[in-house]
């Protein structure tokens, strides 16, 4: 009966291994040439005593072509950029689809963004081997390095559930007083997705404002990689409430 009850213990212990090796897996893009996809980048804020605000980038992105070593050279564009903010009693609104007097300037700063194709270079696993940049002249490119047809880059190690890396996310721009570091977490496959968690942390300025947690969580689907879903939260220290960023894929026909 002894010898049973081992042998039995042994045959869990194989087959829970033999679990644990299935749900490793190797991820990167497996995107054909060809493939487009329209992202739509939105923040917001709710809740703010200050008033709030929210805008939207919509960009669409397609694959060029691919190399014999899965480098990936991609165009995007940007379709539409709309921004609404009301603070202390004052609204601007701007929609680059309309003709508007209320923009505070923003159509002249945005307006030879919009509709100018612009190209970078990654590899399979969402890294930027060539940065982004317009194909006609435009006054700013700066704030192209956050549009990539996947919003980070994928780890090259072989991951199985649980796994976690941290990056440096920082926004170039505040990055020497506000610096945020975030971890990522593989979360597993499951219904042909995959998930990953996000927790980051944006250093503070002694003072005027406090170490800010960020939380999300992002989607891909599991046999191309291509985006689903991607959303952050974290509150707002000044005036309260919470801001929210998402990207998310444009529905066809809308």
């Amino acid at each position: 009966m002894k010898n049973i009850s081992i042998l039995a213990a042994s045959l869990l212990m194989v087959i829970s291994c033999q679990k644990k090796e299935l749900q490793k897996e190797n991820l990167s893009l497996s995107l054909p040439k060809g493939f487009e996809q329209t992202l739509i980048y939105t923040s917001s804020t709710e809740g703010n005593n200050n008033g709030g605000m929210n805008d939207a980038t919509e960009i669409k992105f397609r694959v060029d072509s691919v190399d014999k070593s899965s480098n990936y050279y991609i165009t995007g564009e940007i379709m539409r950029m709309t921004f609404n903010q009301k603070m202390f009693g004052e609204e601007i609104h701007f929609d680059s689809r309309e003709t508007s007097d209320n923009d505070d300037g923003m159509g002249e700063e945005f307006k030879t963004m919009i509709n100018n194709p612009f190209t970078f270079k990654i590899d399979k696993f969402g890294n930027i081997l060539e940065k982004q940049k317009f194909t006609k002249e435009s006054a700013d490119e700066s704030a192209l390095s956050q549009y990539n047809i996947i919003p980070f880059a994928f780890p090259r190690e072989t991951v199985e559930e649980g796994f976690t890396w941290k990056v440096d996310t920082s926004n170039p721009f505040t990055k020497s007083i506000m610096p945020v570091t975030s971890s990522f977490t593989y979360k597993g496959t499951k219904d042909n997705k995959v998930e990953f968690a996000i927790n980051s942390t944006m250093k503070g300025v002694e003072g005027v404002m406090e170490d800010t947690d960020i939380k999300g969580k992002y989607v891909f689907d599991s046999k191309t990689k291509a985006l689903i879903s991607a959303e952050r939260n974290m509150p707002v220290q000044m005036g309260g409430g919470t801001a929210t960023f998402t990207i998310t894929p444009k529905i066809q026909g809308f």
